[in-house]
Parts: structure tokens; C-alpha cells; sequence
């Protein structure tokens, strides 16, 4: 498993930036990618917020949510042109993003 996402993401900068054109075919690969990286979920699922008395079980899953999403929206941002990164760098998520 480790060795298929090493090599999923070494193939990944074979992939093409969207340059501002074909978004629905740059869009569909990006989800394939991150469906493959199985971190895709964070576009539909809400954020975890911090609770004062959360359990343990609730840290985990706050905290893999909170990976997963930067994981996401470093990929998401990777597969856009220079002009495109400079110009949604500062959006927050990658659900925004996509």
C-alpha cells in the first residue's frame, strides 16, 4: 500500500496544471487522485470542531480530518499553474478549492 501512494505521488507531477482551461477534466483526475490517496472525503464531510471535553476517539478523527485536509489542499493547489497557486494560495479549504 505505502508503495503504491510513493509511487501515485511521484506520477502526480506528470499530471497537468490547470491553466485555466479543460477545469471539468483537471477537476476529474484531481478527484481521482485524491479518491487513490483516500482523502477525497474531506470535500463532503463537514470540519470536526474542537470541543472542550472531547474524547480521545474525537481527537483522532478531528486530527486525521485536519491532516487529510491539508494533504488535500496541498495536492489540489500543487495541480494548479503558478498564476492559478499565487492567486487561490490563501484560500482556506480545499473543498473551496475544487
Amino acid at each position: 500500500m505505502a508503495e503504491s501512494v510513493k509511487d501515485m505521488t511521484t506520477k502526480f507531477a506528470k499530471l497537468d496544471k490547470i491553466e485555466g482551461v479543460d477545469f471539468r477534466r483537471w477537476q476529474k483526475k484531481m478527484h481521482f487522485l485524491l479518491t487513490t490517496l483516500k482523502v477525497v472525503y474531506v470535500l463532503s464531510t463537514p470540519f470536526f470542531d474542537y470541543m472542550v471535553d472531547e474524547t480521545v476517539e474525537q481527537t483522532r478523527r478531528r486530527s486525521k480530518w485536519e491532516n487529510d485536509e491539508y494533504i488535500c489542499h496541498g495536492h489540489i493547489l500543487n495541480g494548479m499553474s503558478d498564476t492559478l497557486f499565487d492567486i487561490y494560495q490563501n484560500v482556506r479549504s480545499a473543498k473551496a478549492l475544487l
